[in-house]
């Protein structure tokens, strides 16, 4: 309920940031000029737009004039380029908005009529609009810098495999054709690859710390003097786990990666994020963050599937150091302890109770059958 409201409240605060800007813009081109004949800039150089009848322009008149403003001032027109030629070209020094609208723009000295009264309204609105755009200039960038990025889900083409990351981050299908999730996010350059290796077509059998030694030398030569960090072991989606960083020089760029290999019991999967050297210890927590997050989907770590295609999962669990190719005497050395493997184990236990007795119902229908 309170993450409900928490969201609303975001919404709502976004929306009339996004309503006061839209309205703010409207104000101060179409109804400020088109109602006084000033803008600020207009007012601090003592000049003002006019019909032909020396009159503000009207709403009518400045709408137009505002919308010929996309073509005077656009970037791929070399900027305000169009107006000036068209200035210097006009009799009357018009820009195109004013010939469409029928507008000039003169010094406010030449015309009559303008009182010292109006002049002095005229600076008051001006400074309140200047600080009310300022004040919500200022609401605007910290809004927005308080507002967490959004995390999403990434999953491979086949929809086994899913990673989350934050919203900064895009598939990129142009990157590495052998990788089943492949991101990006080009203008922090931070990449990351996701590769599967079935171990049935591996040739010979790896246990994890040699798939990750493989990983680890085949990086290595790809790299001019390589430095490889310290390496870790941990658990993703609950499958024993290694990770490592990795630096180097390639193709003279300076790079760091940070490499983890989950092994499940029919692959080891590479999780390869890869960026700028000196961006690497700003992007480290979140490179783990989303290596971390990496799930085989229908997939659970310590769970294999049960016999007959029941449907139904039998639980299975192998001691860690055995998992590390470590002999039972080295179990201290185990990065988890051994109370955590028997707090693992017997919650699998209790997971595996209702499955076990419904397997055994569908056993002994089996048997009844025949």
């Amino acid at each position: 309920m309170f993450a409900f409201i928490g969201r609303a409240d975001k919404a709502s605060s976004t929306l009339f940031f996004l309503l006061a800007l839209t309205f703010g813009i409207l104000g101060y081109y179409i109804l400020l000029e088109g109602l006084t004949g000033y803008t600020i800039g207009k007012f601090a150089l003592r000049i003002k737009a006019v019909n032909e009848h020396g009159r503000p322009p009207g709403i009518g008149k400045s709408i137009l004039r505002s919308l010929l403003r996309i073509v005077e001032t656009n970037p791929l027109l070399l900027g305000g380029l169009p107006a000036g030629i068209s200035v210097l070209a006009t009799k009357k020094k018009q820009r195109l908005g004013d010939l469409a609208a029928n507008t000039f723009v003169v010094k406010v000295k030449d015309l009559e009529g303008e009182s010292k009264k109006s002049v002095t309204l005229y600076a008051v609105i001006f400074a309140m609009l200047a600080l009310f755009s300022i004040l919500i200039g200022i609401f605007g960038i910290s809004h927005f810098a308080k507002v967490p990025p959004q995390k999403k889900t990434f999953y491979s083409s086949d929809q086994t495999l899913q990673i989350y990351a934050y919203s900064d981050w895009k598939a990129n299908s142009s990157l590495p054709p052998d990788a089943s999730i492949a991101l990006s996010n080009n203008i922090a350059d931070k990449h990351l690859f996701v590769f599967p290796d079935a171990k049935n077509e591996l040739e010979s059998p790896f246990t994890l710390q040699q798939y990750t030694d493989a990983v680890m030398t085949n990086l290595q030569a790809k790299l001019s003097e390589p430095s490889v960090g310290k390496l870790v072991r941990l658990t993703v989606d609950g499958h024993l786990s290694t990770q490592f960083s990795m630096q180097g020089t390639f193709e003279g760029e300076n790079v760091a990666y940070l490499v983890t290999v989950v092994e499940t019991p029919t692959h080891f999967y590479q999780i390869m994020c890869v960026t700028q050297a000196r961006k690497f210890d700003d992007l480290e927590a979140e490179l783990k963050e989303i290596s971390s997050s990496f799930h085989v989907v229908g997939e659970d770590g310590g769970v294999i599937a049960g016999p007959g295609n029941s449907g139904i999962a039998m639980f299975s669990y192998r001691p860690l150091c055995l998992q590390l190719s470590l002999s039972h005497a080295d179990c201290k050395s185990c990065p988890l302890r051994l109370s955590d493997l028997k707090k693992e184990i017997a919650g699998l236990r209790e997971q595996r109770k209702p499955l076990e007795k419904q397997y055994r119902a569908e056993i002994k229908n089996q048997k009844d059958i025949f």
